[in-house]
């Protein structure tokens, strides 16, 4: 399917940075990874990854950031994740709160 959007990119990014003293390799992963597919549920998204990266630990996990994302238009925050299985990234997820309906539009998204 191709490249990160911006959205992805920066959630990545954050997600990461706040969680490289468990997940070092993260960082050098994230040149690497492509999007194999994209899945708009309504009310969030899946973006599925792909990239040559060897499996380095056995421990499913997923791993977020405390700051808030904000969606103009959206009347609540959205809640996301980077979901890990065998140590790479598998998918970030993306939903929003208060059972809101989202067409996956991320134009001047924000966190703070």
């Amino acid at each position: 399917m191709g490249e990160l959007n911006l959205l992805e990119v920066g959630l990545l990014t954050l997600i990461i940075n706040e969680n490289k003293e468990k997940h070092p390799y993260l960082p050098t992963d994230l040149k690497a990874v492509k999007v194999k597919e994209r899945t708009y549920r309504g009310v969030g998204t899946f973006t599925y990854f792909e990239y040559p990266a060897p499996e380095l630990l056995p421990k499913d996990t997923s791993i977020s950031s405390q700051r808030n994302l904000i969606i103009k238009g959206l009347e609540n925050p959205l809640s996301y994740e980077l979901n890990l299985t065998n140590g790479k990234m598998d998918f970030l997820e993306i939903v929003t709160n208060g059972n809101e309906k989202w067409d996956g539009n991320s134009d001047g998204f924000i966190l703070e």
